[in-house]
């Protein structure tokens, strides 16, 4: 057994069978047998796998971040699954961003017609089928147990018609679909997207259940929903820079991070978006709990920073991103030239340098940011031995206590610059970046783009126990370590 779990068999003295009614009491959970007979699992975790979007043709570059190729990968990784047997079941758990309606034209940050959703999601299904062909293999063939979870690039799937299509799509079984804001929950193992403690990305689940409630009436959706702000970035901001530079989504920033590389790469639209943020923070975000993380609003189901609103380093990157694009002139939005123009270059270069110690701790195992670390924590305190969210599509393993806190990681794929433009030389950062720049102009994408598959897999003991929790890669099912994914991202050895 893993020694994270060797002191977390048992809580309060008590083994825990399965399955469980689960009790709140006393600031933890309390996991009740309910005598049923009890046998091994083992959860497989995936998420992020961002679905959609044109393919790529000729010269014209698609819109597509999980290709054809990460396509063939998830679908042989699904199809290796090993099957339940009398000793043990298996389920595997696809948490959130499934899909990706904001990567189908036309581009919207939600698509709230039925017809047009459901036209996006058939698109979709078309363009990666060899999913799809794994996802029903596995249920009927395989007979494992699939369930499925909203993130926030496709809140659409559930909508009354694209639901309905979705469970069509991966065929009859043991699938179930959350879709409202309840986590997944197997004996002592909590696994949510994580979308909602990030103030960019949380879903008004209350105004959701208002729209599903209109559609399933045929009623007009009044008043409309009240789109994500982290939707609004991509949709408004990232989709139009994609065209010209199609790197830019494979950096994976949907908060204010991305801004600054936003605006030197001359987008519009910036001031716009941060604008929209702060009204819906201040619209929908109340008093957050200091020591969890969680959200006190019963609307919005998502956690801002301490206090709510517009945090100080979401400011600070505005504020760098004005300066950035207004060349100086804050009162100036647009930045011409191209990327190999010197203006442009120097812009890139303050807004990555700004950066240097967020890119870098991004790709850290063992280190999470507090926005996902605090609920997690607090899910260990309340009883959960481990606790595994997707979202920010960084591959974690965190010890939080006598517990684990993990991410899944995804299977879009990712960007890493060169590690010499993070050098405390500015000289050595430029020469780095000037390199880096140069592929980037030209479309060189094959040097830097990544496919970085991983899945979390956790193994239940017939007393439910954990007994292994752990993210590996996809491809060969080693366990991941700080160094081996800097040496994919790099190609080589890290620095």
């Amino acid at each position: 057994m893993d020694a994270a779990f060797a002191a977390a068999r048992t809580i309060d003295g008590c083994t825990r069978r399965q399955p469980y009614s689960l009790q709140a009491g006393e600031g933890r959970l309390d996991f009740l047998p309910l005598g049923v007979p009890a046998m091994r699992q083992r959860l497989y975790v995936i998420s992020d796998l961002h679905l959609g979007g044109a393919p790529a043709e000729g010269d014209k570059g698609g819109f597509q971040i999980c290709p054809p190729t990460t396509q063939a990968a998830m679908a042989a990784f699904i199809g290796r699954l090993p099957a339940p047997d009398a000793q043990a079941d298996t389920r595997l758990v696809i948490a959130g961003d499934i899909v990706d309606f904001l990567a189908e034209e036309p581009f919207a940050a939600f698509t709230a017609n039925p017809a047009a959703a459901l036209a996006k999601f058939r698109s979709i299904v078309k363009n990666t089928a060899p999913v799809w062909q794994a996802l029903r293999s596995f249920v009927a063939n395989q007979g494992g147990a699939l369930t499925l979870m909203l993130g926030n690039h496709d809140i659409e799937l559930s909508l009354p018609a694209v639901r309905e299509a979705l469970l069509s799509e991966v065929g009859a079984g043991r699938v179930d679909f959350i879709y409202d804001n309840e986590a997944f929950t197997e004996g002592p193992v909590l696994i949510e997207h994580g979308n909602r403690f990030d103030a960019w990305n949380a879903v008004p689940h209350g105004a959701l259940r208002r729209v599903r409630s209109q559609l399933s009436r045929r009623l007009p959706v009044q008043p409309g929903f009240p789109t994500l702000p982290g939707s609004r970035l991509v949709v408004d901001v990232m989709n139009g820079l994609k065209k010209e530079y199609p790197f830019i989504d494979l950096l994976k920033p949907e908060d204010a991070a991305a801004l600054p590389v936003a605006a030197a790469l001359g987008a519009g639209g910036v001031r716009d978006v941060w604008k929209f943020f702060g009204n819906f923070a201040r619209q929908w975000t109340e008093d957050f709990d200091e020591e969890s993380g969680e959200p006190t609003n019963q609307e919005l189901i998502a956690a801002a920073g301490a206090g709510g609103g517009v945090s100080a380093e979401d400011q600070a990157m505005f504020d760098l991103a004005e300066n950035i694009a207004a060349g100086g002139q804050a009162d100036q939005i647009s930045f011409v030239g191209d990327l190999k123009a010197k203006a442009r270059r120097e812009a890139l270069f303050l807004a990555m340098r700004k950066l240097a110690d967020k890119h870098r701790q991004a790709f850290a195992v063992e280190h999470e940011i507090e926005t996902y670390l605090k609920p997690a924590r607090h899910s260990a305190k309340a009883g959960w031995h481990v606790v595994v969210y997707g979202h920010t599509h960084l591959a974690k393993r965190v010890a939080v206590g006598d517990a684990v806190y993990l991410n899944s990681g995804t299977w879009a794929d990712l960007m890493r610059m060169p590690d010499d433009v993070w050098s405390a030389s500015a000289a050595v950062a430029r020469a780095a970046l000037s390199s880096f720049v140069d592929d980037l102009a030209q479309g060189a994408l094959a040097n830097w783009r990544r496919s970085l598959p991983t899945y979390a897999l956790i193994e239940l003991d017939d007393d439910h126990a954990a007994t292994h929790a752990d993210v590996h890669f996809a491809d060969n099912d080693e366990t991941i370590s700080t160094e081996s994914i800097w040496q994919r991202l790099a190609g080589g050895a890290a620095k």
